[in-house]
């Protein structure tokens, strides 16, 4: 067999080439294509092999990008973007984009080994606003503008969050390695997005009455269960050393409204409370982080603000909100509304993500909650609970966030709640293996009894989704040798 440069065809579909070279040379000819040619896929048209289906770009210069490409022809990837008058050169990105596989594009293009679709998110530095966008691939233009709109940052991370969450309904085997491309651009993106954030004190009263401990509430946009939650709450709070702090995330209600309410629940209870509402969204590590950065007890209680004790039998759980969590961190048992058990303690255990076809397995790490939807009722008796909850650890277990107990001096020395977890979704497994990991306890009270009115059966939107996923995959890389995972055996034992 035998092999030919077409040095001539190449030089006449490439004029700047023939313009430079002639089309003779062929030793100069075949030196470009070796060195750059094949690269920049000269004589390739790019929407034959690439497309960008969408584009997003945020006023800091975020930019999103999702489509396919054929991956023999685009197994390099450079971008340049013309914004205005500014140029912003890339080198090759292949290892920024996410790629995923899409079976409409492998039977169009006809390759089933590698994954098609991609998803790319990174940032521009030093961006300069502008409405006119190119966007160049490999040298050549592929999408044009003169009126993009520019997304806030907040506006940006909820469509590029939604653009994610197609890799966050597919199989964790064959999504596992993507959320690690994803990893830089999406946390980059949220740690700006908390940066701009800021919380203001709309309403303050009691704060010169002294306090021992500190509720904490942090509440996203719907407020509905918080005045029935005060009042149940009311009769363990009234004229006691102790103060509630109520954080609002993304408030969307009249700030005036909310006010008289609190003021008026204030007039008939000797309670002390503050309200801070949060500028946007800071989820719920940074929202409860806030609330005990201003928290003057030495004990905080952190409470989800769909908690209530059961009828009936308040005076055992509001023992939970008087007791001493020592040097510890405490957790209670939690029931759904209809009375059956929701949590008695979780646990995090390890599957291996694997697909073959990529050659990838890594450890996946799953957070369990120990006894739910079992028979046990709130109503049981001791020695009904102690049967039910025979298989729970007494030591070695994660407590839910929805209702914890720490004294602030241990919260602040384990550095609060991480708020590198988007939005929320394993950040009180994370902090509880941290206390683990630092040989401090983390117990169940099992003494302790409380209604959860958790929805159920809800449907997640696509942006949640892909929070759970991404964050899903930051716990399991961060805690994948952690000596405080439970064996695998731990899920039969549970059923």
């Amino acid at each position: 067999m035998r092999t030919t440069f077409l040095h001539k065809q190449y030089a006449d579909d490439n004029g700047d080439l023939g313009e430079l070279y002639g089309n003779e040379d062929d030793v100069a000819l075949r030196e470009h294509y070796d060195k750059y040619g094949q690269n920049e896929r000269r004589g390739v048209t790019l929407a034959d092999y690439m497309r960008i289906e969408k584009m997003a770009l945020s006023e800091d210069g975020h930019v999103c990008l999702a489509g396919w490409a054929d991956r023999r022809l685009a197994d390099r990837i450079t971008l340049s973007f013309v914004v205005g008058y500014m140029q912003y050169d890339f080198d090759d990105l292949s290892d920024r984009f996410c790629w995923y596989r899409r079976l409409d594009v492998a039977e169009a293009i006809g390759d089933f080994d590698r994954p098609s679709g991609f998803v790319l998110v990174m940032r521009i530095p030093d961006f300069d606003p502008h409405s006119a966008i190119t966007i160049l691939v490999n040298g050549k233009e592929h999408f044009q503008s003169a009126t993009t709109r520019l997304m806030s940052v907040q506006k940006f991370m909820t469509e590029a969050l939604t653009t994610c969450a197609v890799l966050a309904d597919g199989a964790i085997g064959t999504t596992m390695d993507a959320a690690r491309h994803l990893a830089p651009g999406i946390t980059e993106l949220w740690e700006t997005y908390l940066d701009r954030l800021s919380f203001s004190c709309l309403y303050e009263t009691g704060a010169d009455r002294p306090v021992n401990r500190s509720i904490i509430i942090t509440i996203y946009r719907d407020i509905s269960m918080l005045m029935p939650q005060l009042e149940t709450l009311a009769p363990a709070l009234d004229g006691q050393p102790a103060e509630v702090i109520l954080v609002l995330n993304e408030f969307t209600g009249e700030t005036h409204v909310l006010a008289d309410q609190i003021a008026a629940f204030s007039q008939l209870h000797e309670v002390s409370i503050s309200v801070h509402v949060c500028s946007g969204n800071s989820g719920f590590s940074a929202g409860n982080n806030h609330g005990a950065k201003v928290a003057r007890g030495e004990v905080l209680i952190f409470m989800n603000p769909d908690i209530f004790p059961p009828e009936g039998q308040e005076e055992q759980a509001f023992a939970f909100l008087a007791g001493d969590p020592g040097e510890g961190l405490d957790g209670a048992l939690l029931y759904y509304g209809d009375g059956s058990l929701m949590h008695s303690g979780m646990y995090t255990t390890a599957d291996m993500a694997v697909d073959a076809r990529q050659g990838f397995s890594e450890p996946v790490l799953r957070v369990e909650h120990y006894g739910k939807g079992l028979t046990a009722h709130v109503d049981d008796s001791p020695e009904e609970l102690a049967e039910a909850l025979r298989e729970v650890p007494e030591e070695g277990l994660l407590v839910t966030a929805a209702l914890w107990r720490i004294r602030k001096a241990v919260f602040d020395e384990m550095g609060g709640l991480p708020t590198d977890y988007i939005i929320a979704y394993y950040e009180d497994a994370d902090f509880c293996l941290k206390m683990l990991e630092a040989g401090r306890p983390v117990r169940l009270d099992r003494g302790s009894r409380w209604i959860h009115m958790e929805g159920v059966s809800k449907p997640r939107p696509a942006r949640l989704r892909a929070v759970m996923w991404l964050n899903r995959a930051h716990y399991s890389r961060r805690f994948a040798g952690s000596p405080f995972l439970a064996p695998a055996a731990t899920d039969l034992s549970q059923l």
